[in-house]
């Protein structure tokens, strides 16, 4: 009996397979109903009505077929946002490959299509896209050699973050402003942006906020509440600091929610605000980066610094490490120089 399969627009689809035509063309029937039932049984009456002909195999499928198989069945396990970015990827980054059937499929298809990629998108998308195909695939056992396919090398990543006089900048300009509240959490807290387009005013007891859902796009892009964070690691309760517990208590109750703003409206808003007064274009994550190096500036522990930002690993502290080292490079180079210098001239005068 023909399988069904359902199709992106929820629809399924059955497919009646019946021969080859004197071309070695395949003779395929597609049906296509609201349920699997219906598209089924469609299928199969059409090869009972054409029992005259002779049924072959079921053809393989393809990539992008085998790939919506293994979205489809993450669906309820992965988050709803990286359940959409399969989707995108699915849609926009695989045309080269997407209809090639997988008995077909070889390696240098993976290269050629890779290359493609790589003047599109960054070293890193790339990496997810492979890497999302790649376990498409071998949940169908298709056994190729995969560590032939070369990757873009993944780029340095230098996170744009803002100096300590920079940030005495941004909590000013944000004041009175209607992105106030989630710019100053961000930065003063080190808040995600999906943590804080969640918070509601019940979250906020006038000591402490707590942390425990998100504001996310599901696989349709339209944005909805998750009642769990990115990870166990992110539901938190965090004491509010002084600065941002002033602008929470004097702030007007517009919504039940903190921030009812989406997080794309609010960083047009916040990067206009940069511009007019003269700072880069820094993104809302920059802030969370920035609160990090403040822990780190301050000496607070890796375990604590995570546990503040809600993380279960700590490669956003790394990347923080890697840029506070960068911009002392040059000081310490200085410093070092100096203090050589220092001990030969004392030894000469010695």
């Amino acid at each position: 009996m023909p399988k069904a399969k359902k199709l992106p627009s929820g629809a399924w689809r059955a497919r009646a397979f019946l021969g080859r035509d004197e071309n070695g063309k395949q003779i395929v029937k597609s049906f296509t109903a609201k349920t699997r039932w219906e598209a089924e049984k469609a299928a199969s009456n059409y090869l009972v009505d054409n029992k005259d002909e002779k049924p072959i195999k079921d053809p393989e499928p393809t990539v992008g077929e085998v790939v919506q198989e293994y979205i489809e069945s993450r669906e309820n396990i992965l988050s709803p946002s990286s359940i959409r970015g399969y989707y995108v990827m699915l849609r926009n980054t695989m045309d080269s490959i997407k209809d090639i059937r997988i008995d077909e499929l070889t390696e240098r298809d993976l290269q050629k299509w890779v290359n493609t990629n790589a003047g599109k998108y960054a070293p890193k998308s790339v990496k997810s896209q492979f890497s999302l195909t790649v376990a498409a695939l071998r949940q169908f056992k298709v056994n190729l050699d995969y560590k032939m396919v070369l990757l873009p090398r993944k780029k340095k990543y230098n996170p744009l973050i803002p100096t300590e006089q920079q940030m005495a900048t941004i909590l000013k300009m944000v004041e009175g402003t209607t992105v106030e509240l989630p710019v100053t959490i961000a930065l003063t807290m080190g808040l995600r942006q999906s943590e804080i387009a969640a918070l509601t005013w019940d979250d906020y007891d006038g000591k402490t906020l707590y942390i425990h859902s998100v504001l996310i796009p599901n696989k349709e892009g339209k944005f909805i509440i998750k009642d769990t964070t990115k990870s166990e690691a992110s539901t938190r309760r965090l004491t509010v600091n002084e600065l941002c517990k002033t602008r929470l208590d004097r702030a007007t109750h517009k919504s039940e929610y903190i921030s009812p703003m989406l997080p794309s409206s609010v960083l047009k808003k916040f990067q206009r605000l940069c511009k007019d007064n003269g700072l880069p274009k820094f993104t809302m994550h920059g802030q969370r980066h920035a609160n990090a190096s403040v822990m780190l500036a301050e000496g607070v522990p890796d375990k604590y610094a995570m546990e503040r930002l809600g993380q279960s690993s700590p490669n956003m502290i790394k990347d923080v490490y890697q840029h506070l080292f960068d911009s002392k490079r040059t000081e310490v180079s200085d410093t070092i120089s100096n203090k050589f210098q220092s001990i030969v001239d004392t030894s000469v005068d010695t």
